[in-house]
């Protein structure tokens, strides 16, 4: 089901015949790379090293294309990262960032999803809390790949701070964030034609992303149609207010959502202390049931040792989101899944 070094090699002959580049297959075997649009509004650093180049000021959007190697022998659900010395060869690594004017950004990826052979798709990645622009794009990479996806891949970084001592900042960086995550959304859509989007966010990426779309749908519902799905991974979001305002309006669109859930995630644990309530991405009794909405239970899957990042770190949850995103199945016709049925109605959960 997922040839990881199949798709990284038809994405980079993608892009490589969209820069009009040629490159040996003999190279793409030593040093396999994957190219991923991005859009987002950090400030440059001034640094030219692709791993500082963008710092957590907050700037007007800015776009561009960067490039990723990854390992020759990438293992799926791990992000291979050195604990001391780079070596590419074993590693993620963060190659190169080329900035791009915003006409000739949306125009690339307008051709890149119409020539996208038959997997005219496009997956956008909206990171969470603690994450530097480096760390998303090697993220997007990783599940680019695990996930074997042959689409366009697309990674939004708003300005986090990438410090666990300003959870209170990237709060606030993530409202502020909203109205040009929802024009990156509307810019996509708007070119991309038959294609359809996916929309993935983490954590605290799941409060823009909810909000973004939510616009979207208010202020532009003719565009509605170009989305396949939603996902939202571990959402930091207050419970109830998901529950009575979000999720209603999310649900009401057309566009299936998909939340998964956790009883094992430390990181919202902590969340629920530091907000005083509990979170959409927690799991008491039973995780939080939202009509139109498919819940998935990830108590029991593998993850880091926080339990937070399932969405790429497990296996289990990679190959369920596969079939959401490349195979637009509902959670009724995904083979991992079996339903739970309560008083307060359905969600899933993984088969042991």
């Amino acid at each position: 089901m997922i040839h990881t070094f199949r798709t990284v090699f038809a994405v980079l002959l993608l892009a490589l015949e969209l820069a009009g580049c040629t490159a040996s297959f003999q190279a793409v075997q030593q040093r396999p790379v994957l190219s991923l649009f991005y859009a987002t509004d950090r400030a440059m650093s001034g640094s030219s090293e692709p791993g500082e180049f963008y710092n957590s000021d907050h700037a007007p959007l800015q776009y561009g294309t960067c490039t990723v190697s990854v390992p020759q022998k990438h293992r799926i659900a791990e992000l291979e990262r050195p604990v001391l010395s780079m070596h590419p060869e074993r590693h993620f690594e963060l190659l190169s960032i080329d900035t791009l004017d915003k006409q000739v950004f949306f125009d690339k990826v307008g051709l890149f999803m119409q020539r996208a052979g038959s997997r005219k798709t496009a997956l956008v990645f909206v990171h969470g809390f603690n994450i530097s622009f480096e760390a998303a794009t090697l993220r997007m990479a990783q599940m680019t790949s695990d996930l074997d996806f042959r689409g366009t891949p697309l990674v939004y970084s708003w300005p986090s701070d990438a410090s666990l001592g300003s959870y209170r900042e990237d709060e606030r960086s993530v409202v502020e964030t909203e109205g040009n995550l929802y024009r990156f959304l509307c810019g996509i859509a708007e070119r991309s034609g038959k294609a359809g989007i996916y929309l993935l966010a983490h954590s605290m990426g799941t409060r823009a992303l909810t909000s973004a779309f939510i616009m979207l749908a208010k202020e532009r519902p003719e565009l509605l149609s170009r989305f396949g799905a939603i996902v939202l991974a571990a959402p930091d979001i207050n419970a109830e207010r998901f529950r009575r305002e979000l999720a209603p309006s999310l649900a009401g669109n057309g566009v299936p959502v998909t939340v998964y859930a956790s009883r094992s995630d430390n990181a919202l644990r902590v969340s629920e202390n530091v907000n005083g309530n509990p979170r959409a991405g927690e799991v008491a009794d039973i995780p939080l049931i939202v009509p139109g909405i498919e819940t998935i239970d990830a108590t029991d899957v593998d993850s880091d040792l926080l339990g937070h990042s399932y969405y790429n770190r497990s296996r289990t949850v990679l190959s369920d989101m596969f079939y959401i995103i490349s195979r637009g199945l509902p959670a009724s016709e995904r083979f991992s899944l079996q339903p739970v049925d309560t008083a307060a109605g359905r969600y899933w959960r993984f088969r042991k």
